[in-house]
């Protein structure tokens, strides 16, 4: 493919991208699932006109840098008062689903499969969370209730940040040939904490260095996102959850003016001006729309439906994945949600960006299953995001069908 040919192709993708949002309203197919499928059209697998391969390292870069985005992103537009309401309810959700995922998973491809068990387990933690590229445009689709968004929000980044940390420690184990569940334990907490102190204390020292330094500099809009990249790097750099970081760091900025009414930041002189203002929210939202678009055509680009066995084991995965969120949603989440809410939660199990990046690393490494592990998790990726789509599609039909009916 010629340079000006992709060039070309990039930007019928945005086009394309806005059209199937539109769709939506008539449809109830999120646009994720029609990304996908353009992927899949154009890669390897049919017409060939592309190959992941062509991204050469690029790919990783460009996956983290969605990875990024999108969490800093959804921090801004998460409240500090929503939080506060719906952390116990996100976190009960986050933990359960993910440790319900792990064992389910491990053990099917454990007993289908030749993998060793660590694979297993390794498979099991690179699924365990849901995905927030698939998560928040299509909870913003649907236009969830605020506690409801909030919880889903919540939980797409909290269960990154556990399948990042269980999973390269397993990770770690696996190169070494050692299990420590000690260790595996104690490198999640002080990694989640850590990280997350971090993003604050620089969220504070960012809003300040801008308020008194940065304050009549025009064109500063892309600089909180510079920053962003920053602390995800310096935290990869000394091992610490990137991930965690800039998602707090987005809370701060996005509630400084909540932040401001304590005394002692007031003396720090943080104003109203600080407030990340509907410009703002909307660059962001545009940079991540765009990101997303081109990540989920990658999805589609770099699956390959090689190995039907593994293909049927990823599905039967994938399924009883739904089954068991289906369970935990019944007894996690509150009988005043609304029905409508309570159902699209019970279903907000898509995999996504940590499971693709994660499971290209045992390859890349060299260790023994590596292609194998590669092959489930982005079986499981698509099958994920194609089931929730089509149930939230149905969800959102009945309840236009009862309005009706009404």
């Amino acid at each position: 493919m010629s340079v000006s040919t992709a060039i070309i192709a990039l930007g019928c993708l945005i086009f394309l991208s806005h059209i199937f949002n539109a769709l939506f309203e008539r449809t109830k197919i999120p646009s994720v699932i029609f990304l996908i499928c353009i992927g899949i059209f154009i890669g390897p697998m049919i017409m060939t006109w592309t190959d992941p391969k062509d991204l050469g390292s690029f790919g990783n870069v460009f996956t983290t840098i969605t990875f990024i985005v999108i969490l800093f992103e959804s921090g801004t537009d998460l409240n500090i008062n929503d939080i506060r309401k719906s952390i116990g309810r996100a976190t009960a959700l986050t933990v359960t689903c993910f440790i319900k995922t792990l064992v389910i998973s491990s053990l099917v491809i454990f007993f289908l499969t030749d993998l060793d068990f660590m694979s297993c387990i390794f498979i099991g933690s690179v699924i365990g969370g849901t995905a927030v590229a698939v998560v928040i445009p299509v909870v913003k689709q649907l236009k969830l209730g605020e506690r409801s968004t909030t919880i889903l929000s919540l939980e797409s980044a909290f269960s990154s940040v556990l399948c990042l940390i269980i999973s390269l420690a397993i990770f770690e184990n696996m190169k070494s040939g050692e299990v420590s569940i000690v260790k595996i334990i104690i490198n999640m907490i002080v990694s989640f904490v850590v990280a997350s102190i971090f993003g604050a204390l620089l969220g504070f020292a960012w809003a300040i260095f801008q308020h008194r330094v940065l304050k009549n500099i025009k064109n500063m809009m892309f600089a909180s996102f510079a920053f962003a990249f920053i602390i995800y790097g310096v935290c990869d750099q000394v091992n610490l959850n990137g991930g965690t970081a800039v998602l707090v760091y987005g809370i701060i900025l996005g509630n400084i003016n909540y932040f401001s009414k304590n005394k002692i930041l007031k003396k720090l002189t943080l104003g109203d001006d600080l407030i990340l203002n509907e410009n703002h929210r909307t660059f962001f939202s545009e940079i991540g729309f765009v990101l997303q678009t081109y990540f989920f055509v990658y999805v589609g680009i770099s699956l390959k439906f090689s190995d039907v066995n593994l293909f049927i084991v990823s599905m039967i995965v994938s399924i009883l994945i739904f089954i068991g969120r289906q369970l935990m949603a019944m007894f996690i989440i509150s009988r005043g949600t609304p029905k409508f809410e309570r159902e699209i939660i019970a279903i907000m199990a898509p995999k996504g960006l940590v499971a693709a990046v994660m499971a290209s690393l045992p390859l890349q490494y060299g260790l023994d299953n590596g292609d194998k592990i590669q092959g489930i998790v982005y079986y499981v990726v698509f099958i994920s995001i194609l089931l929730c789509s089509l149930l939230a599609a149905n969800i959102k039909r009945q309840k236009n069908l009862n309005k009706t009916n009404e």
